[in-house]
Formats: structure tokens, C-alpha cells, sequence
């Protein structure tokens, strides 16, 4: 009885470590040096992506889908005053994620491309001339990203908390990209896992 007892006893604590460290690795944020913090406001009931952004408290932007596309969901990024000053379009892919082309104040920026990756998604980042500039990747859960450039240095990064769709973002004061970019790279990545979401619950 007691080798019984003595075995459940490390088998409890054992599991007690696992789900602390679980949960310690969903609360616990890397350094990333001095930053601009976004909060990305996902609204619930509508038919496409809608998603509000505020920069450091303040209203920034708002990202919009289109409700007349079924299969892939662009989004639209319109500033306070309802101008369109970001887009990006959708490629769609049947192994990795959709790949999409990103556009700032009608220029194309850079291009977001799937990665086939067994747990979590991947993506690289490439620019107006194919050059690749950055990587980004996302845990299984969809609660942590992190973008890294060609370096391995640290970014920018996303997280959120399990089984909500609000999420935050973090911009490094040494990320080279335009922040209007990597806002919607991140949410390009949020729209392509929510769409999977749907598509898998129907």
C-alpha cells in the first residue's frame, strides 16, 4: 500500500509541474527590449473578420474581412477616418496556411507565405524584391507567434489567452518592417486559423 500510495503521490506532482509550466509558458511573455504595444479588439457576431486596434491606449486602426468571400477572407485596414491604408489578399493552399500579398498605402510591401508545419503554423516573409526578411511562427494553441528576422532576432510577437479570439501584439523599436505590415500579418495569421476554426466545428 505505501509503494502505491508513494507512486500516486509523484504521479500527482509530476502532473501539478506539467500544468504549472503549461500555464506559466501561456502567461509568460519573452523580452523583447523597448516596444509599441497593440491591442487587437476581436468583435464577435459578424460575418467577416473585424477586428479594432488601439497603439499604446489609443485608437490606431480597424481591419475589416470581406463578407463576400467564402472560401479565403482578405482584410482591409482603415485608419480613424475610414480610409483604406492596408490590404492583403489571399492565396489559398491546401498543405500550408494561405499565403497572402501585403500592401501598405497601395504599395506591396511584402509577401506572407505558408509553411507546412506539423504542430502550430509558419510563415515566411519576403519582400517587393523575393528577398526573404523574416519568419514567423505560431504554437499549436494559436496563443503565441513570434516573428523573427534573418538574424533570429526577436521582433515582434503575438499572444493571446487559450479559447479567447482578442490578442495582443508587440513591435520591437528594432523591427525593420512597416508596423502597418506586421499588424496585418498577425492578423492575417488570426482570420486563417479563425476560418479553419469554422470550417472544421461545421
Amino acid at each position: 500500500m505505501k509503494k502505491v500510495t508513494r507512486r500516486n503521490l509523484i504521479c500527482v506532482v509530476v502532473a501539478f509541474v506539467v500544468v504549472i509550466g503549461v500555464l506559466l509558458s501561456f502567461f509568460s511573455k519573452k523580452d523583447i527590449g523597448t516596444c509599441t504595444k497593440y491591442k487587437c479588439d476581436v468583435k464577435n457576431f459578424r460575418l467577416s473578420t473585424t477586428i479594432n486596434i488601439s497603439k499604446e491606449g489609443e485608437n490606431f486602426a480597424k481591419i475589416k474581412g470581406n463578407i463576400l468571400k467564402f472560401i479565403t477572407d482578405p482584410l482591409t485596414m482603415y485608419d480613424s477616418n475610414e480610409r483604406k491604408i492596408a490590404y492583403a489578399g489571399d492565396t489559398y493552399h491546401f498543405i500550408a496556411q494561405d499565403s497572402h500579398s501585403i500592401y501598405v498605402n497601395d504599395e506591396s510591401l511584402i509577401e506572407m507565405v505558408g509553411r507546412f508545419k506539423l504542430f502550430g503554423e509558419a510563415y515566411d516573409i519576403y519582400d517587393e524584391n523575393q528577398n526573404k526578411i523574416a519568419k514567423v511562427t505560431f504554437n499549436f494553441f494559436n496563443t503565441k507567434g513570434k516573428m523573427y528576422d534573418t538574424e533570429g532576432n526577436l521582433i515582434a510577437d503575438y499572444n493571446s489567452f487559450l479559447l479567447f479570439k482578442d490578442f495582443n501584439v508587440r513591435i520591437s523599436d528594432k523591427c525593420d518592417l512597416n508596423e502597418k505590415a506586421v499588424l496585418m500579418i498577425f492578423c492575417s495569421y488570426y482570420s486563417d486559423q479563425a476560418a479553419d476554426a469554422k470550417a472544421s466545428s461545421n
